[in-house]
Formats: C-alpha cells, structure tokens, sequence
C-alpha cells in the first residue's frame, strides 16, 4: 500500500513538472508572437528600371539600419514607365494589413498626393524624398506638418548642385587634355533623365551652370531618357553622330555614364583620353568605373543618407522627434568623388556593413545631444565597431 502510494505521488508530481514546463514553452511563445506583433513595420516605395543598379545598393543599406534597429522593413518597387499602376498599388499596399507604422515615399516620378493621402488617412507617419514639382509641393501645403499631418518629414539631394559639381570636373578635364574643337571650344553635351521627375530639370540647370562659367566650353544639346543604360549609349551615338567633335558627355546618373562608355567605344574613342563623362550617383558601379578608369567623377549624396532617415524614423515611433533638432525639411550634403577620392567612398559605402546603427539612434543612447551623421562620425563609429570584434 505504501508503496503504491509513493507511486501515485510520484506520478503526480511528473504530471505536475511536465504541466509546468509546457505552460513555461507556451508562455515564452505567447510572449515571442506578441513580440512579432508589435514588431514596428516601414514601407519603403522606390522608383526603378530596367538593369537599376542605384535602388538595390539603397536597399541592402536601410535594410541594414532597419536589422539593427528591430525594424521590419519591405520594399516596393515601382518601374518608371507605369506611373499610374504606381498610384493604385501603392494605395493597395499601405491599405494592406497589417498596415506599416512608417513609411518612405521616393516618389520621383510624380504621384505623390495620393500615397500622401492615403498614408494620412490610415494614420501612418511619413517622410517624401524629393525634390517634388513646385505645383505638387504647394498642393502638399508647401512643407511637412502644415497642411498634412503625418507628413513629417522631407528629405532631398541638392540636385542643382550635383549636375553642377559634375559638369565642372568634367569640362576641367576637358581641357587639362586640350580637347577642343576646331572653334577652340569644349563641346558639351548632355545625356539627361526623365523630364516628368523634378530633379532630372535640375541637374540640367547645374550643367548649364557650370558650362556658363568656362568661355571655351559649348553646350550643344542635352537630351532626355529613362534612365536605362542603353538609352545612354543610344542618345550618345546619336549626338556624337551630330557633333563629331564632343569631348565632354555628362550623364544624369552613373548608369547612364556607363551607357556614354559603351558609345564612346563603339566608335573607337578612349574615354578619359578622348572624351569625359561621369553621373551623378555616387553609387558603386559608378566608383568602380571611375577605379577602373572609364568615368571621370560621380557626384552625390552618400546612400547612408537613406540609412539616417531610417533611424528618424525608428526614434520618433519611439517618441522623440527628430525635427527638434534637424527640422522637418532635410537637405543631404552632396559630394563628388573622382580619381582621387574614389578609393575612400567605396570604403565609405561599405562601412555599413561594420556599423551598427543604433549607435546613432537618441532612442538607444540616452546620453546622445545631437544626431551625427557626419562622414568624420561614421568612420569613428565603423573603427571603434570593428575594434571591439577583433
């Protein structure tokens, strides 16, 4: 009797510890799905084309910022070409739930009031990378937090400056080699992008600027596209067809620059000894070209920019308002990159791979005064990071 109670008691108390260890495992996975549930979510909306190569680098870097912020972070591409499907999908998916907590809108091809609309309605915080049509932005009410509420933020490349930057380092070079025309002028052309995004106007008008400077230099024609690299070497063909004599073609992006090598070949030209181009990205395939001596320069704001608005973002779903210090419109500094300084913003580009990016964040370092998102700050950070793991 006694021993079949000790049994029974036994039994029990097996029963008891495997009840306890299962409602432990049932609890940690409540505890772990009520976690992925209130996972915050960005949408990020981005412009592409055939063969991009710019989105994708920008992608892999907020995904990266994203990752070390706790954030889950989706990507919706849109092609340039089909503006209208843009609209319609991109209202679809912020109405798809679970709706996003935050969202980014590169809407650099115009159609920007419905996304905007749709994203105030369901509550959902936003920023807009510009630079937006004077008219769209009035209708916007000019500036965030004004007419839209959850508009709270803008952010935007000097493009004026870009065009600029580059169309001098290239007409620079032009005539460091003495490659003039017959009339003793540097031809100038340019291969520009769509003319229905804002900017694409605007880095034209910085090559206009910079041509304005030099007496020697012409500019002959500049020419529209889509941004494909073989409608860069297809519009080059065709001008230098019509003006023989070019020695400068400047590219409205790195891609389209890589496009103006391939015409320059086609007819037996040497870029860098015969004719200059360059774009205006900043971008990887663009650094490269310039490393492997076919791109003169390539002027930009780094793609950690995009990096940054990830972390305004983060913080202020957390609170704290980025504004305060930065403001609400947000202008990138823009740099270019050539011969000499091609080496380092490939190392730059690739820092984000040593980073983590809540060093940056107010949200995880309490003692943090002001946000710093200087080239001098992130190379100090990728150091120290890199340090510590060896």
């Amino acid at each position: 009797m006694l021993i079949l109670l000790r049994r029974t008691i036994q039994l029990h108390t097996l029963g008891l510890c495997i009840f306890l260890i299962f409602s432990v495992i049932a609890h940690s996975q409540t505890g772990n799905d009520q976690a992925i549930e209130k996972q915050q979510r960005l949408a990020v909306f981005t412009p592409t084309t055939e063969g991009n190569t710019y989105w994708p680098e920008v992608h892999n870097i907020m995904k990266a910022a994203a990752e070390d912020l706790g954030i889950q972070i989706s990507f919706h591409e849109f092609d340039v070409g089909d503006r209208f499907t843009k609209k319609e999908r991109g209202v679809q998916i912020l109405n798809r739930k679970p709706t996003p907590d935050a969202a980014i809108f590169s809407v650099a091809f115009g159609q920007a009031k419905p996304l905007v609309e749709a994203a105030d309605e369901l509550d959902i915080p936003f920023f807009i990378q510009g630079p937006l049509f004077p008219n769209e932005l009035e209708a916007l009410g000019d500036m965030p937090r004004k007419k839209i509420k959850n508009w709270i933020g803008y952010f935007h490349q000097d493009e004026v400056e870009k065009g600029y930057l580059l169309g001098r380092a290239l007409i620079e070079e032009a005539i460091r080699h003495e490659r003039f025309a017959a009339d003793g002028t540097v031809q100038v052309a340019g291969v520009g992008g769509d003319p229905s995004w804002f900017g694409s106007n605007l880095r034209e008008e910085g090559l206009r600027r910079a041509v304005a400077e030099y007496p020697k230099a012409q500019l002959m024609q500049t020419v529209p596209t889509r941004w494909t690299p073989s409608e860069g070497r297809e519009m080059t063909l065709r001008l230098l067809e019509r003006y023989p004599e070019l020695s400068v073609v400047w590219a409205a992006s790195d891609q389209l620059a890589l496009g103006v090598v391939e015409a320059l070949q086609t007819i037996g030209h040497t870029p860098e000894e015969e004719a200059f181009t360059g774009g205006l990205d900043l971008s990887m395939v663009g650094l490269e070209a310039i490393q492997n001596g076919v791109l003169t320069a390539t002027a930009a704001s780094t793609m950690l920019i995009y990096a940054e608005i990830v972390v305004y973002l983060y913080d202020y779903l957390q609170g704290i308002d980025f504004a305060v210090e930065r403001g609400a419109k947000i202008k990138t500094k823009v740099y270019l990159a050539d011969h000499s300084t091609a080496n380092f913003f490939i190392e730059l580009q690739q820092m984000y791979l040593h980073l983590d990016f809540t060093d940056f964040s107010k949200y995880h370092n309490k003692n943090l005064t002001h946000y710093d998102f200087t080239l001098q700050k992130i190379q100090e950070i990728a150091d120290e990071q890199e340090g510590a793991k060896q």
